[in-house]
């Protein structure tokens, strides 16, 4: 099976730096990456090859906020009649 996923310590080994260089790449968005757990970094080596070759990725800003409007669920819905189990 190829492999899918490089770990900073793999990608630090073949750019020649540091992992915490790696590590630092990624958290300013400069190189691609996937946050697995908070302990846990994984690099696609489709990304980072196509990184190597000059591409920067456009880093997605993601926020949250509350509902813009309120949102009524099964208003104006009967509620569903309760079946009896019948025993045999």
């Amino acid at each position: 099976m190829n492999k899918l996923y490089y770990t900073p310590r793999e990608a630090a080994a073949i750019l020649a730096i540091s992992d915490d260089a790696v590590l630092d790449l990624i958290n300013r968005g400069d190189l691609p990456a996937l946050r697995i757990s908070p302990r846990i970094t994984r690099i696609p080596i489709a990304a980072f090859d196509l990184w190597r070759e000059g591409y920067r990725p456009h880093r997605r800003s993601v926020s949250i906020a509350p509902a813009r409007r309120i949102v009524a669920v099964g208003e104006g819905e009967p509620f569903p009649q309760a079946r009896r189990l019948v025993a045999r």
